[in-house]
């Protein structure tokens, strides 16, 4: 009995251990509910539920969320769960609860934005927080108990989401910083003169006042609705103040009370808001008005200008999107010029800036470089320059800080030239000034005038450089800031180049250009055929192709040496045989058409006759080829190529040709030549001594053939006849082979020997019998006779303007071209040469002089209207 009860007591025990523990466990089951969600997925539809903070939706994917279902499970208290969406195109839908759908479906609308709040019992025991994934931004931070997760106005998709439940009092489950993003908002403020503090505006709109020339003297500036960390900071350059310190976030920059005008000022993004967006901002400035965009601290303003800031535009600019406007001229300011030189001895020196002095005075030292360079422009361009050193030409411009000259080259700078380019030349002048050896300070030049001096062999030992405002400086004058041994003038004439280019046209200018380049004529004017010449001595020329040497019934027509020449007009005969071939050849010889056997002849090239009044020799195998020249009828032309396939063929043509417009032109306009150190000589006035001792002279003519030592025959024949003695030796030089012609080292004439240095009475069939009579006619029978003679003709009909035009041609240039009769009587005429390349070819002896020994030049540079 005792055993059966102990027994119930047992099983009892047993019982109520199992009854407690099921008790406890479906009490812990109550106390740990849990929130379960779905979301429906662009292209997925609804996803699986999932719980207590896993992700729903998709990351990395593009894919919008469109609608939500939340529901709370086990819940321990009473009470439930609303949410509701902020969908694409509607906005915030109205709340649901506890597993409704929240959003669209079927619609392609994206959801932006949640809020989810508890209810009842729950909302006093527990938080709920969630975040979102949202398009651009990633994840951002955790939101509860109907905060916004997402964006709003920035057009962003919810792309995932995590919801989880936390007891009240216990920690987020992470980062609550920004959980929601919405349009993000710069604002600002200006205190105006005479108004005060303006209503604050944002994003872009204008704060202050145009059109009434009120300063604003201080700004407040602030960010709205960040969705980084970060801030704003800014400083704005003050009246008498200058840079004020940088303050942040609505702080006031600038003075209020003191009738201070802000000038300038600067702007920043700070932290993460720095690393996507740029700040951008304008100002309306006084005389300027609305300036050019700056942003991210860039200066936007005015600075040393005492120009007041009226009004100011900021915007806010995701990063490395497009610039509001232009941001060519954010920021005006007084620029300034800095400037070094490169001194003997001593290198590079100190910059310097605005007029000060760089180099040395006193101490004989050359500068031989110089570096020049633009600081603070408000203003495109550049500063360009360039140096001309001793002995030498003008080097190429450079600019901004490049070198100009030649660093420990041992050769002085002899000038200089300056100049602005771009924006800025339309705002400032730029002047400058040098100190040269002998003569001191030069006067001041400007904007690309010279400064120095040119072939006087004079050094450039300081220099100043300074900005003026557009045409606010002292006029100057080349004359004065520049001396030097050539004097330039020009002369105007009323006929265009194109016009004087047609007259020339008119004369049959002439070239050796095209000496060596390809002829050709048409073969339908020419009647083709072989030249030979005969092989052997008294070969018998016939009247038929057979050996008749009868006395009676011969047909010899003549006999002839080895060597002659003939034509073959018939390259295939059948005659009477002889040396084992009865080939013979038709010929021509003396006009007659003979026949001679073929073994006494070898045949040299072919040739073909002119059978047309005038044939055009062109330079290509086309009607449209340039005519190099013309040759007339029965004249024969040696053929160089044929081909069956054309009726063009290559001939043999004079190195003297045609000279195309385009080549006249290049040779007619002095353009091409008046910069260029050796054919700036074209336009040498020759009524004008150099003054160039004879010594030079003879060391030039040394080894000069017969013209060895004639330097002072030269003088003399300047000084006589009032012509440039260095042009008469170029003259003579050119026309003589440097006094090796036949001519010019004498040729016996009617039993006397005579000289002629310039070619005088010469033609090209007739160069030596015809120059030696000119040389008889007029007494020439000394070389130094020969010279002056030669003078007196080139004055007499050029130099002097004794001419039927009664033109003075007093330049190698006018003697060519002869301008002035183009331009008084509407042809060309009375010209020295027909070669267009005359005047270019004389001038080379006359700058070889000129090098050895600087000496004045004046020139004179014919101008087409």
């Amino acid at each position: 009995m005792n055993k059966k009860r102990g027994l119930f007591y047992f099983f009892a025990a047993i019982l109520l251990v199992l009854g407690y523990s099921i008790n406890v466990t479906n009490v812990n089951a109550a106390e740990n509910p849990t929130i379960s969600y779905s979301t429906h997925v662009q292209s997925y539809g609804w996803m699986d539920s999932v719980k207590d903070g896993k992700l729903s939706g998709t990351t990395g994917k593009s894919k919008r969320v469109e609608a939500v279902k939340i529901d709370l499970e086990n819940a321990p208290y009473s009470g439930g769960i609303t949410y509701k969406t902020h969908v694409q195109s509607y906005g915030w839908m109205d709340s649901v609860s506890n597993g409704k759908v929240s959003g669209t479906t079927g619609k392609s609308k994206r959801v932006e934005a949640i809020q989810i709040n508890l209810t009842g019992e729950m909302a006093e025991h527990y938080d709920v927080y969630y975040r979102v994934h949202s398009q651009t931004y990633g994840w951002l931070g955790w939101a509860k108990n109907g905060q916004s997760a997402g964006t709003e106005g920035l057009s962003k998709r919810v792309e995932a989401m995590e919801i989880v439940l936390v007891k009240k009092g216990q920690s987020a489950p992470g980062s609550t910083e920004q959980p929601f993003v919405t349009n993000l908002s710069v604002s600002y403020s200006t205190h105006v003169q005479s108004y005060g503090w303006m209503k604050t505006v944002k994003n872009g709109a204008s704060s202050g006042t145009t059109g009434k020339s009120k300063r604003v003297e201080a700004i407040k500036i602030s960010l709205n609705k960040t969705p980084y960390s970060g801030g704003i900071t800014y400083k704005t350059h003050v009246q008498s103040y200058g840079w004020m310190d940088s303050v942040s976030n609505g702080k006031v920059s600038g003075t209020t009370g003191k009738s201070k005008r802000v000038e300038a000022i600067q702007i920043n993004l700070t932290g993460e808001m720095a690393e996507h967006y740029d700040v951008y901002y304008r100002v309306h400035s006084q005389s300027y008005g609305w300036l050019d965009w700056a942003k991210n601290g860039q200066s936007a303003g005015t600075e040393g200008l005492s120009k007041r800031v009226e009004s100011i535009q900021i915007k806010l600019v995701e990063k490395g999107k497009r610039a509001p406007g232009s941001t060519a001229k954010p920021f005006v300011t007084d620029p300034s010029i800095s400037y070094s030189s490169y001194v003997q001895s001593k290198g590079w020196m100190e910059t310097v800036k605005d007029g000060k002095f760089s180099g040395t005075e006193g101490q004989s030292k050359r500068i031989e470089a110089i570096k020049v360079n633009i600081e603070n422009s408000p203003y495109s361009g550049e500063v360009v320059y360039a140096s001309k050193m001793q002995g030498g030409s003008w080097l190429s411009s450079v600019s901004n800080g490049g070198v100009s000259g030649i660093e420990g080259y041992s050769k002085p700078l002899e000038a200089v030239k300056i100049n602005l380019s771009g924006e800025i030349a339309n705002h400032y002048d730029v002047y400058y000034r040098v100190h040269v050896q002998s003569y001191g300070w030069l006067g001041w030049a400007k904007n690309g005038m010279k400064a120095g001096t040119e072939g006087l062999l004079k050094r450039v030992e300081a220099i100043e450089v300074k900005l003026v405002k557009k045409d606010k400086g002292e006029a100057v004058s080349e004359k004065n800031s520049y001396r030097t041994n050539v004097y330039t003038t020009k002369t105007n004439y009323n006929i265009s180049l194109d016009n004087a280019l047609s007259m020339q046209m008119n004369t049959s200018p002439q070239t050796d250009k095209y000496r060596n380049e390809k002829a050709y004529a048409s073969s339908e004017y020419l009647q083709m055929m072989d030249k030979g010449k005969i092989t052997k001595n008294d070969v018998q020329l016939r009247t038929s192709p057979e050996i008749k040497d009868d006395k009676e019934d011969t047909n010899v027509a003549t006999k002839v040496k080895s060597g002659t020449s003939i034509l073959i007009l018939d390259n295939n005969v059948v005659g009477d045989e002889t040396a084992g071939s009865d080939k013979w050849y038709k010929i021509e010889y003396k006009e007659q058409e003979l026949f001679v056997h073929s073994s006494l002849v070898e045949l040299e090239s072919r040739v073909g006759r002119v059978t047309a009044t005038t044939l055009n020799i062109r330079s290509k195998a086309s009607t449209t080829g340039h005519i190099y020249g013309s040759v007339k009828k029965g004249t024969l032309v040696t053929v160089l190529k044929e081909d069956s396939k054309s009726k063009w063929v290559e001939v043999s043509y004079n190195a003297w040709r045609n000279a195309t417009s385009s080549d006249v032109k290049y040779y007619l306009d002095p353009t091409n030549f008046s910069s260029d150190k050796v054919q700036r000589f074209q336009f040498m006035d020759l009524t004008k001594s150099s003054e160039v001792p004879v010594s030079i002279l003879n060391q030039y003519l040394k080894g000069k053939g017969i013209l060895e030592g004639q330097g002072q025959a030269f003088i003399d024949a300047g000084k006589k006849y009032g012509i440039n003695e260095v042009y008469l030796m170029a003259h003579t030089l050119l026309e003589t082979g440097n006094g090796t012609s036949t001519l010019a080292k004498g040729i016996e004439y009617k039993g006397k020997k005579v000289y002629n240095m310039y070619g005088i009475g010469a033609y090209d069939d007739c160069p030596d019998e015809c120059g030696a009579e000119a040389a008889y006619d007029n007494g020439w029978t000394t070389p130094y006779k020969a010279i002056l003679g030669g003078a007196a003709f080139i004055e007499n009909g050029y130099i002097g303007g004794k001419n039927s035009y009664n033109i003075v041609q007093n330049t190698i240039y006018k003697m060519r071209w002869n301008p002035e009769l183009m331009n008084n009587k509407s042809f060309a005429g009375h010209q020295y040469a027909t070669d267009i390349g005359w005047a270019s070819k004389q001038v080379k002896v006359m700058s070889e002089v000129y090098n050895l020994r600087p000496f004045i030049l004046h020139l004179e540079i014919p101008v087409y209207k």
